[in-house]
């Protein structure tokens, strides 16, 4: 055979499942979450204030974008955040972000993984009797 798969030699996700009592709640520990597996989050200042504004026909698609334009963020604009608040209409499906952070300093950040991307596989949102839970796998 001219090949053969190797197991555990790249690996190219990053999972996680963050909770919040309310959905403005859940995005915010989802964008903490992020942010912890991009860069130690105790490094990063709260020196400059971001305004996200952005609109999804879903809740589930309105935090996949939202978590998306933060990693855009990141890759374009070189910033990493430290704090989130978070506000969505009654439908779900509108968002506005007051977001903290700071452009990235290679020196004093304790920096981690380069997330590429949010996927698809096993996202989503779910509703329990505390709250809200959602899954997110990153491409990393």
């Amino acid at each position: 055979m001219p090949f053969r798969f190797l197991d555990n030699v790249a690996i190219a996700d990053v999972a996680f499942e963050a909770r919040g009592r309310t959905l403005p709640a859940l995005f915010e520990s989802c964008a903490r979450a992020l942010t912890e597996v991009m860069v130690d989050r105790r490094s990063v200042r709260p020196r400059r204030v971001e305004r996200i504004t952005l609109t999804s026909d879903s809740t589930e698609n309105l935090l996949y974008d939202f978590l998306t334009d933060l990693i855009i963020r990141k890759d374009v604009e070189s910033i990493l955040f430290k704090e989130f608040l978070v506000s969505l209409d009654k439908s779900g499906r509108k968002l506005k972000c007051v977001a903290r952070g700071e452009l990235i300093d290679r020196e004093r950040h304790r920096l981690r993984n380069d997330v590429k991307a949010v996927t698809t596989h096993l996202f989503g949102i779910k509703r329990s009797g505390k709250g809200f839970s959602a899954t997110v796998v990153l491409d990393i």
